[in-house]
């Protein structure tokens, strides 16, 4: 079953050097306020997408940057926990990742992934 979440990003994503490919990591959080703690907390995600060399790398370049929102689609979803900074922490990590919308958050333009450039789905996660 596929999962999707659309964040604002509070940084640019990550990237870097996958083959002849270029990895982009996402990371973002949504706060939500916990009636039991009484608290707000932080559910953390992770996901990572790969682009070709090209109009999809500088797309994403263009889309995937602070204040930017795009929607994040996986096929699973893995739970990852270990130890930060302020204890332990846990982060949703969406697994084989594809953006769905996006947009850079500085303009009305928008685009869906029928308007992305072309994307190769067999490149492994």
């Amino acid at each position: 079953m596929a999962h999707s979440i659309t964040v604002r990003l509070n940084k640019p994503a990550r990237e870097f050097q996958a083959g002849e490919n270029i990895g982009f990591n996402i990371r973002a959080g949504v706060q939500y306020y916990d009636r039991q703690t009484k608290n707000k907390e932080w559910t953390n995600y992770s996901a990572v997408v790969f682009a070709k060399p090209g109009a999809q790398e500088d797309y994403y370049r263009s889309v995937l940057v602070e204040g930017g929102i795009v929607e994040i689609t996986g096929e699973n979803i893995k739970v990852d926990v270990y130890q930060g900074q302020n204890g332990q922490s846990i982060t949703l990590e969406f697994l084989n990742a594809k953006i769905g919308f996006a947009t850079s958050g500085n303009s009305q333009q928008s685009s869906n992934h029928q308007n992305h450039p072309e994307y190769d789905d067999s490149i492994p996660f």
